[in-house]
C-alpha cells in the first residue's frame, strides 16, 4: 500500500523529512505530503482519520486499516466498533495474534508474517463524506527496537480523493486475493 501511495502521489507530494510531530494544521491544509516519524505520530494522524469518520460518515462509506499485527488493534478497537456500527464495511488487516470481537459490517484480513503488508501501517477512509488516507512502511521491522513506540515509519497522508479512491482500489484487490476471487 505505501509504495502504491506513493506511486499514485507522484509529482503532487510534499516532503516534509523526518519530523517529532505532525500538527492538525499540516493534517487539514496540505492535501499529501510524506514524512518519517515515530509512531506517537502515526497514532494521532489515525486518531485524526478515525474521529473525522465517526462523525462524518453514514452508512456510506468503507474503512481499510492496517494494523500490521492484530493486537495493535485491541486499545482501540471499541472505537473501530463504532466506525464498524457507522460504515457500510469495516476491513482491519494484520497478523493474527489476537482475534477482534466480531461485529457484522467489520471484516477481517489477516496476513501472515511473511507479507509485506504485515509491516504496513495503514487508514484509508473512503466515503462520499471522507476520503483521507494515511499509509506507512516500518521499513526496520516491529522486532527492530524493544519499545514499540519508538519505530520510525515513513509515511504518506492525502486526502486528495482521486489518489484515496485509487487506494481504497487497491485494498479492495488485497481483500479480493485473500478471499481467493
Amino acid at each position: 500500500m505505501f509504495e502504491q501511495a506513493v506511486a499514485f502521489a507522484g509529482e503532487t507530494v510534499e516532503d516534509l523529512g523526518t519530523v517529532t510531530h505532525v500538527s492538525r494544521r499540516d493534517f487539514d491544509e496540505r492535501p499529501t505530503f510524506r514524512f518519517r516519524a515515530q509512531v506517537p505520530a502515526l497514532e494521532y494522524l489515525s486518531l485524526l482519520i478515525e474521529n473525522a469518520v465517526l462523525l462524518r460518515t453514514h452508512r456510506g462509506g468503507r474503512l481499510y486499516a492496517g494494523f500490521e499485527r492484530l493486537s495493535r488493534m485491541e486499545p482501540v478497537v471499541d472505537r473501530y466498533m463504532r466506525i464498524a456500527d457507522v460504515s457500510e464495511r469495516v476491513y482491519v488487516f494484520g497478523e493474527p495474534d489476537w482475534t477482534p470481537p466480531r461485529h457484522p459490517n467489520m471484516r477481517v484480513i489477516e496476513l501472515s508474517d511473511a507479507s509485506r503488508l504485515a509491516r504496513e501501517w495503514f487508514v484509508v477512509a473512503d466515503s462520499p463524506a471522507l476520503r483521507v488516507a494515511l499509509v506507512g512502511l516500518d521499513e526496520e521491522g516491529m522486532d527492530a527496537r524493544g519499545v514499540p513506540e519508538e519505530r520510525t515509519l515513513s509515511a504518506l497522508k492525502t486526502h486528495d480523493p482521486a489518489i484515496v479512491r485509487r487506494l481504497a482500489s487497491a485494498a479492495e484487490g488485497l481483500i479480493d486475493k485473500s478471499l481467493g476471487n
